[in-house]
């Protein structure tokens, strides 16, 4: 019979409790191996926005397009988890300018899930911008972002056959913004796409007084800036007083989708390019 010296016998005990310890061990703290044992609180949570920035333009459209936000937490757990959350704005509120929901569940074995909220259009007329801050609550612990801000607008989609035609009230202003003359009529034509946000076209009858048609070229590229500009040209006038046009650099040049109006600022130039006026004027409206 084959015996076992007690050095031996030592030196298997010694394997076998290193063994187990390392096996508990194990088990005990590697939640992403074994969540069997892990029914735990969220440690802390977060918004974690793809770009960092927490607060954000956000344009409403006739679709009522969400807005998601993706919320996390600093660990797993076996069970669901539940973030209440609120709102607080100084005049928007839940159900005319937004819809948002009460809390989010993080799923059992996840650490993300995604906040769907949604601005509402009809609560949104020419002008009006809200901010609305979203927060945890129910939740004691934060891991530094604990609330997100929206900056609410409405947003229409340019298509231009609905901004081309006549405008019937067109009015004109001084550069100090005195009424000056209108109101009468122009008219939008030949709108021709030039990319995925931008457009070319003409005024036509711009100033009442016998011009050429009038080219501009618009640009919606940023959705809070809409611009047009207009190229220094002749107006085919002299007569009017005004040998030459363009839009004036550093004042209001921008349409609206939304309202299908035109506000444009003018440099009066003479037959030499001298500037006469600046900052002059015109708003065209259907």
């Amino acid at each position: 019979m084959r015996t076992f010296h007690f050095a031996q016998l030592s030196s298997f005990v010694m394997v076998l409790f290193a063994t187990i310890l390392m096996t508990t061990s194990c088990k005990k703290n590697n939640y992403s191996v074994d969540l069997d044992d892990v029914k735990q609180a969220p440690l802390a949570a977060e918004f974690i926005p793809s770009d960092n920035k927490l607060q954000v333009e956000y344009f409403v459209t006739s679709s009522n397009n969400p807005y998601k936000i993706p919320i996390g937490v600093t660990n797993v757990s076996n069970e669901d988890r539940i973030i209440s959350l609120s709102y607080s704005s100084r005049n928007a509120t839940s159900g005319a300018q937004f819809n948002g929901p009460a809390s989010i569940t993080i799923p059992a074995g996840k650490a993300i899930d995604t906040l769907t909220f949604r601005g509402l259009f009809t609560g949104y007329p020419a002008g009006r911008k809200d901010t609305v801050k979203i927060k945890f609550s129910g939740i004691s612990g934060v891991d530094r972002r604990d609330s997100f801000e929206l900056i609410m607008q409405r947003y229409c989609d340019v298509v231009l056959s609905q901004l081309s035609g006549e405008y019937a009230n067109s009015n004109e202003y001084t550069s100090a913004g005195a009424f000056s003359y209108g109101p009468y009529s122009t008219a939008v034509d030949n709108l021709v796409s030039t990319g995925p946000t931008k457009a070319e076209g003409f005024f036509v009858n711009l100033y009442d007084y016998g011009w050429n048609d009038i080219k501009f070229v618009m640009d919606w590229t940023n959705p809070a800036n809409f611009t047009i500009t207009i190229p220094v040209q002749p107006t085919g006038n002299p007569g009017s007083g005004v040998a030459q046009v363009r839009s004036s650099s550093g004042r209001v040049n921008t349409f609206s989708s939304c309202d299908q109006t035109f506000t444009i600022s003018l440099d009066l130039l003479n037959a030499s390019g001298g500037v006469l006026s600046s900052g002059y004027q015109i708003r065209l409206r259907k």
